[in-house]
């Protein structure tokens, strides 16, 4: 039976149940294009996930108390506290924090003190040939000569000094020795003591003293009587990392030391001798090879760049897919043929399946940052998901359910079936013939 044989009454029926679908498959087309536009706010927000140090967790690397941090897809904000030892407060400081890190000032000290009497007095003395033993007139040929920018000399000294110093021991070897890392307090200067022994000194500075914990093993590279000459702890730092000396605290079986300040107050910024420094840095994710060795961030390594790059990769293609199905749903509506629904159903599910990828790979990127990226995720620290990607979970159930609903309505109503004579021949197959 033809439409044109049925009534309007026997058509109303199914007119309705046309109407109704049209109405359905309209409020699918405006979702997905609403959604497409929320998708570009998930994936350029920076909540994706955060992660929580509670009262803060001592980050060695920086000397920092990482107090949160925040992600999304392209960029990651990490909060923290800074703590600076007050001048009036008792507490050891490390040799870092009074060293100078601008190449401007370092280099401004250097001549300064390459004119003064005593660096030229340590010259005074001649260096036997061949140097069998560190000695104190060693330690000052060495030093004046850094500090004269005298780089051959300097470095002639340096491969005898460390070739003296670890005695045929191979550097790496020793460093395997090391078991452990151990926190201890620079507020309790008398156990400190205790603990480092000759690595805590008294250094007049800005006419006060100050309690300074150097190293045993730069200690061992600097002449006697350093500590009361003017300035030259202002470039221990830089002379360390010259020497190749790592700046570090190893106790005798190996134990790295660690000097970490007591956790931040609840309320305020002062509190046992330090001012807690708020700290903010954003920077967007780097898509680039860790190979670079101009690339030094402790945050990321060969499988977090994989990662990142797979999120933003899938991220930007479901949003060129979603916008695509729109307009694909928009043209349902001026050609009725099911195969169109089809196809538009079919993009929707496509979809829903990269939006869902950009989400897993996420997950699987935090788990791995929780095993293998401390700096990122600090022992200690937890994490909860945020707006970015709950949005993204949103998106991908519109995606799916208007997948599924134009699939559902894209059966084919040809003859009476159909609500009218011109949706029934919309449905009849097409013969392509010559």
């Amino acid at each position: 039976m033809s439409t044109s044989s049925l009534g309007r009454e026997e058509r109303k029926p199914m007119m309705e149940a046309y109407m109704f679908q049209r109405r359905v498959l309209l409020g699918c087309t405006a979702t997905v294009g609403l959604f497409a536009i929320i998708w570009i706010v998930a994936i350029a927000s920076e909540h994706w996930f955060i992660v929580s140090g509670g009262r803060g967790i001592f980050i060695p690397e920086t000397r920092r108390y990482f107090m949160s941090s925040h992600a999304g897809l392209w960029r990651i904000c990490r909060f923290g506290l800074v703590p600076f030892a007050l001048a009036n407060s008792t507490a050891a400081r490390n040799f870092t924090t009074l060293a100078y890190v601008n190449a401007t000032q370092i280099n401004q000290l250097k001549k300064t003190l390459s004119e003064t009497d005593f660096v030229q007095e340590m010259l005074n003395d001649d260096l036997p040939d061949p140097v069998e033993e560190i000695d104190d007139n060693l330690r000052k040929h060495l030093f004046a000569q850094w500090v004269r920018n005298n780089r051959d000399t300097f470095d002639d000294l340096k491969t005898t000094f460390k070739t003296l110093e670890f005695n045929g021991t191979d550097e790496v070897q020793l460093a395997n020795r090391r078991a452990g890392m151990v926190m201890i307090n620079p507020t309790n200067v008398s156990a400190l003591n205790e603990t480092i022994g000759a690595a805590l000194s008294t250094i007049p500075i800005n006419g006060s003293y100050v309690n300074v914990i150097v190293p045993e093993r730069l200690r061992n590279a600097l002449f006697e009587g350093w500590e009361d000459k003017p300035k030259i702890i202002h470039l221990l730092w830089s002379f360390a990392k010259d020497m190749e000396i790592p700046i570090g605290m190893i106790a005798p079986n190996g134990t790295k030391l660690i000097i970490r300040p007591p956790l931040p107050p609840k309320k305020g910024r002062i509190d046992n001798g330090y001012e807690y420094i708020p700290f903010k840095r954003c920077k967007y994710h780097d898509f680039s090879s860790v190979d670079d060795p101009t690339n030094l961030d402790p945050a990321i390594d060969d499988e977090i760049v994989n990662y990142t790059r797979t999120q933003a990769t899938f991220a930007v293609l479901s949003l060129f897919i979603m916008f695509m199905g729109f307009f694909f749903s928009i043209y349902t509506f001026l050609n009725p043929r099911y195969m169109f629904k089809r196809l538009a159903g079919g993009i929707h599910f496509i979809s829903a399946a990269t939006s869902l990828v950009v989400i897993q790979v996420l997950a699987a990127s935090i788990e791995y940052q929780k095993e293998h990226l401390a700096y990122t995720f600090p022992k200690g620290a937890t994490y909860t998901f945020g707006y970015g990607i709950y949005l993204a979970w949103i998106v991908f159930a519109v995606n799916l359910i208007s997948a599924i609903l134009f699939f559902w309505y894209s059966k084919k109503k040809k003859g009476s079936k159909a609500a009218t004579e011109e949706l029934g021949m919309a449905d009849e197959p097409i013969n392509i013939g010559r």
